[in-house]
């Protein structure tokens, strides 16, 4: 983007060295419109660069929605399942304050199986001492008479009946324990294995919610770089739109220039026509070619050394009255002012063939141009005159290849370039 940015300021620039009407021409009519359509159709590319940026930002922003909303739907069923797994480990815990409250009813229940038995190992001891049923039989033959043989007889069902049950309480203990470890082992297991279903559910939700964070980061991010992108386009447009307004410009003031080119021209042509009337400046011919002579006259003085310095220019004498000062070529006013070595003086700068020209005028009786008036070749801009440091009235004229510097490094000769 910054290359971009540093390129079109270049341009613009550059198109401001065009704009500069009293240092040089505007570039051809055909030229800037060219320039200037192909600025518009990089402008329109990047209005679809901004638009396409626009719909990416506003997807994204609809991906960063829809993924907020499954990350809230995606928290509630971790709270479901948080929930259930607290659920499942007060059952469990509740199961194993059971288990542990059973463990307690078995030792009991054992020591009651230990004690029924040592007792039934006491009794079957006995019973193997004294053959078998010998003993009941002995408790009733020792009877005293009938009524106590009755009792003994049920003493003994009695004692009969409760071997009986203490062998079926025996049995029944048994069963009971084992059917109430087998529950407990049974719903225990099945909670442990919920709670495992639970848990792995939890961890893989939370992979899951985890993810979807990567995912919404990564889409917030490229909003922010899509943010940029767009900023940076919307800057690149702008700055297309400035230049393409610059050129427009541009295009405004070479149509001006042109026009008012015209006009001077009209101008020219007209004081030609006047030349022969009385009480008009007396004018040199227009010549074919680029440049004509500015001035009608004699060579007083040439190019280069005189009197031990630099003349950079030539002189053009005349004693007449009104003589008159044409621009030697079309161009614009650069500076029209009162010099203290030039006395009354023209600049006029030329683009010629692509080549910047300046010349110049000093000594003036009179201008009639002012800064940045578009003169046409053989136009009047003033009368010959003696201003300034000059001896005698003639016009000093100048030749640059180039703008016009202190120096005058870009001064020329003339002669042979502009006819005299």
């Amino acid at each position: 983007m910054k290359k971009i940015v540093a390129l079109i300021t270049a341009a613009i620039l550059g198109l401001g060295t065009l704009l500069t009407v009293p240092s040089v021409q505007a570039a051809k009519l055909t030229d800037m419109q060219t320039k200037k359509n192909k600025i518009n159709l990089q402008r329109s590319h990047v209005q679809s660069g901004i638009h396409a940026a626009e719909n990416k930002i506003i997807k994204l922003q609809s991906q960063q929605r829809n993924l907020i909303k499954e990350i809230e739907a995606l928290n509630s069923r971790m709270k479901e399942t948080t929930k259930k797994i607290e659920e499942k480990s007060a059952a469990i815990e509740k199961t194993r304050i059971q288990v542990k409250k059973l463990n307690e009813e078995i030792l009991v229940i054992k020591e009651r199986i230990n004690k029924r038995e040592e007792l039934l190992k006491e009794r079957a001891r006995a019973m193997q001492q004294n053959g078998g049923n010998v003993e009941y039989l002995e408790v009733l033959l020792g009877s005293q008479n009938f009524g106590d043989f009755i009792e003994r007889i049920s003493a003994v069902s009695t004692i009969m009946q409760a071997d009986r049950d203490i062998i079926h309480q025996q049995e029944k203990d048994k069963a009971s324990l084992e059917e109430s470890e087998e529950v407990l082992e049974k719903e225990l297991s099945g909670l442990q294995t919920m709670l495992n279903d639970l848990t792995n559910l939890q961890a893989e939700q939370t992979r899951h919610k985890a993810s979807k964070k990567v995912l919404m980061h990564k889409l917030i991010q490229q909003e922010q770089e899509t943010h940029s992108h767009k900023m940076n386009l919307k800057e690149e447009e702008e700055l297309l739109s400035a230049q393409a307004a610059a050129i427009q410009q541009a295009i405004n003031l070479e149509k001006q220039r042109l026009a008012d080119l015209e006009t001077a021209r009209k101008r020219a042509a007209d004081q030609a026509n006047q030349f022969a009337q009385p009480g008009f400046a007396l004018r040199p011919s227009i010549s074919s070619g680029t440049f004509t002579s500015p001035a009608n006259g004699i060579l007083s003085s040439n190019f280069g050394q005189r009197g031990g310095e630099n003349h950079m220019g030539i002189d053009i004498a005349n004693s007449g009255s009104n003589i008159a000062i044409v621009a030697a070529a079309d161009g614009v006013v650069s500076k029209s002012y009162f010099s203290s070595s030039y006395g009354n003086v023209i600049f006029i700068t030329h683009s010629i063939n692509g080549k910047i020209f300046t010349t110049v005028y000093a000594h003036l009786k009179a201008r009639s141009a002012g800064s940045g008036q578009v003169v046409a070749k053989g136009q009047q801009i003033g009368i010959m005159g003696n201003t300034g440091e000059s001896r005698g009235q003639h016009l000093h004229f100048e030749l640059h290849n180039g703008p016009w510097n202190q120096n005058k490094t870009h001064a020329v000769n003339p002669l042979g370039i502009v006819p005299i």
